[in-house]
């Protein structure tokens, strides 16, 4: 359930969420049909997770995801239960475990969110007199809660976008007939405008192309860029083994082109291995020129084929998790934050002997997250949408009595809130959520007036908790200041992809669409001069790298400002469509990957800097009439620039 904080609209997959919505209420009334109230919820809750899963867009398939995230709350279910009788135990396990799901944060926030839904499912389900049978049964129907989602996806897959993939694998194809050409034939120039109709058609709408994650929006951008780098390597055709780097190339994109092959991932490595082996004897300036062609067609393949090896995958989580373990680690002292504000919350449970007590655990993991930004009003903000959502739920059962299969039926209405709220904002998604969840608890018995008083009581007391900990255990100044920079960066950025592509697109509403954007980026600036403000800058080096990144940021926002004045100039219908790609490519490499929690928002510097040398040279294609998109170039080469070094100062 949590999971859907971290999913855009659904509204492009509607009948994916219907199927979701399906799956969660035929998995609770299986459960009640079984008798066991305690195991109704845990499949309600794994399968709503499971659901949100299912949605997820991922090279990784999403079976294993889908597999993973109910084995967790199958084994919460277990561990919960079987751990409830003995309180002293169950509170060292509930510590424990949520110390280790806020590590999880460091992988990404879908995997943070799924693992703190596996928390709630811990302190939720227990019942004082449970035992290991009681236990074995939860875990085995969160298990199955979950898994029917897995049956629901298998039965009732996502439209595949064929015409996408077709494009895409005849796009492959085409460069790999190119790049075979230019290892016999110097002469031989590769033209982009085939790849046109792969952007055309991969692009579809820009809301849908937002949406995916950026292993898919940059599908049509990649053969774009290996083309110029191939491109580039044409002067130099006479240098030894570069033939041999060509041929491997035109293999590799080749078994891209063929995936229905069964042996075309196997063709495809071999290729890498051949043009990795060929490329170690270059030097020199030709050398860095391989050194990108080999990354991007090692990108293309790891993006086609995706990663079906989990071994690995849970191998990098370990590695990722690990590198966190440090002092000043905002995942770190997330956790920590977590597992204190929890535990309190069970002991208070304990101690009270309340039959809503857990209300307070639960609040402390709505609202909780490793936030170094406006840290207190998001968690108040949070807090006031549980204490509405539970309050109204809670009180239209208490009026109505409704029965366990309608209860069951109203946390799924509230679940498709959620979906519906979730690119709104994170106060009626709060409000949504936590109706559900009191819906879904609301199976396992009557509600009364008395009832709604103690949970609204123990949500205080929980966002209390939740508030305190980021008091008692702040992050440290100057990484609250690396990560305002981050966010003030991709402000910025947000404002610059948005002006520059108005240039080669018509912008719908532009005045208000431009005014939104800025306002976002104005505000960042002022969160991130109020942190450095009030961060100590004692140390030279602080200071100078305060004052460069200042001066490289209004470098950027100056050439925004004059692309602005410019932007209603732009005729985009005259453009060569070669132009228009390669701006979008631009705009792509702008806006880079999703921002990871507990890490500064930083920018790919070699994407930006191949994407800028492939706008440098499409200026060949404008026209004399084209005089704003002239303006474009000359600032953005500034922005290239001026980011370039806010990378350099990133690294340092």
């Amino acid at each position: 359930m949590l999971r859907a904080l971290a999913l855009r609209p659904p509204w492009p997959y509607v009948g994916e969420v219907v199927r979701s919505l399906l799956g969660i209420l035929l998995s609770v009334l299986v459960a009640l049909e079984l008798g066991s109230a305690a195991g109704a919820i845990a499949a309600g809750l794994s399968g709503a997770i499971a659901g949100a899963v299912a949605l997820q867009d991922s090279r990784r398939g999403r079976l294993p995801l889908i597999v993973s995230a109910s084995a967790g709350m199958a084994l919460a279910a277990f561990v919960g239960q079987l751990t409830a009788v003995h309180p002293a135990l169950y509170g060292v396990t509930v510590v424990l475990w949520c110390l280790v799901t806020g590590m999880v944060w460091a992988i990404s926030a879908n995997a943070g969110l799924v693992a703190a839904s596996s928390s709630i499912l811990l302190v939720t389900v227990p019942a004082a007199d449970a035992g290991p049978r009681e236990a074995l049964t939860a875990a085995l129907l969160a298990l199955l809660g979950g898994l029917s989602q897995a049956v629901l996806v298998a039965a009732w897959p996502r439209q595949r976008w064929r015409g996408q993939r077709r494009v895409l694998t005849d796009a492959y194809g085409w460069l790999a007939t190119g790049a075979r050409r230019l290892a016999v034939d110097p002469d031989s120039i590769l033209d982009p405008t085939p790849l046109i109709e792969l952007r055309e058609t991969a692009t579809l709408t820009e809301h849908q192309a937002r949406r995916r994650p950026p292993a898919h929006r940059g599908l049509y951008g990649l053969p774009e860029r290996i083309a110029m780098t191939l491109n580039a390597l044409r002067p130099h055709t006479d240098t030894p083994h570069l033939r041999a780097v060509l041929l491997a190339t035109g293999d590799a994109l080749q078994a891209i082109s063929g995936s229905d092959s069964d042996t075309a991932r196997t063709d495809a490595e071999l290729a890498l291995q051949h043009l990795t082996d060929a490329s170690a004897a270059l030097r020199g300036n030709v050398a860095a020129v391989v050194g990108r062609l080999r990354e991007q067609v090692t990108e293309a393949v790891a993006v086609h084929f995706g990663d079906s090896d989990l071994l690995s995958a849970t191998q990098a989580a370990r590695t990722t998790i690990a590198a966190q373990w440090y002092g000043n680690s905002p995942i770190l002292r997330h956790a920590v934050r977590l597992a204190g504000a929890v535990g309190a919350g069970t002991l208070i449970m304990a101690v009270a002997g309340v039959q809503n007590a857990y209300w307070i655990a639960v609040t402390v993991l709505l609202v909780l997250r490793p936030e170094t930004a406006h840290t207190y009003t998001r968690c108040v903000a949070r807090v006031a949408g549980t204490a509405t959502g539970v309050v109204a739920a809670s009180a239209v059962a208490a009026f109505l009595h409704p029965g366990p299969a309608v209860a069951a039926m109203l946390a799924v209405v509230f679940v498709a809130v959620a979906y519906a709220v979730v690119g709104l904002s994170y106060v009626p998604l709060a409000v949504a959520l936590a109706a559900a969840l009191t819906c879904l608890i609301d199976v396992s018995g009557a509600v009364d007036a008395t009832t709604v008083s103690q949970r609204l009581v123990a949500i205080i007391v929980g966002g209390g908790l939740a508030v305190a900990s980021h008091v008692i255990l702040p992050d440290r100044s100057l990484v609250r200041l690396r990560q305002r920079a981050g966010e003030l960066l991709k402000a910025e950025i947000d404002y610059a992809a948005t002006v520059i592509r108005a240039f080669v697109h018509p912008l719908g509403h532009a005045d208000e669409t431009l005014a939104a954007v800025w306002e976002r980026a104005n505000r960042a600036r002022s969160a991130f001069e109020a942190t450095s403000g009030s961060a100590r800058a004692d140390a030279p080096e602080v200071r100078r790298w305060l004052m460069a990144y200042r001066a490289a940021l209004n470098a950027v926002t100056g050439a925004c400002a004059t692309l602005e004045d410019q932007a209603h100039t732009a005729q985009p219908h005259t453009l060569d469509p070669r132009f228009v790609v390669a701006v979008d490519d631009y705009v792509d490499a702008l806006r880079g990957e999703a921002p990871r929690p507990g890490r500064p928002w930083s920018l790919d510097a070699r994407h930006l800097a191949e994407a800028d040398q492939q706008l440098r040279d499409a200026a060949t294609l404008l026209g004399k009439q084209d005089t704003a998109q002239r303006v474009l170039l000359a600032e953005t080469e500034t922005i290239t620039r001026h980011l370039l070094t806010v990378a350099d100062l990133a690294r340092r």
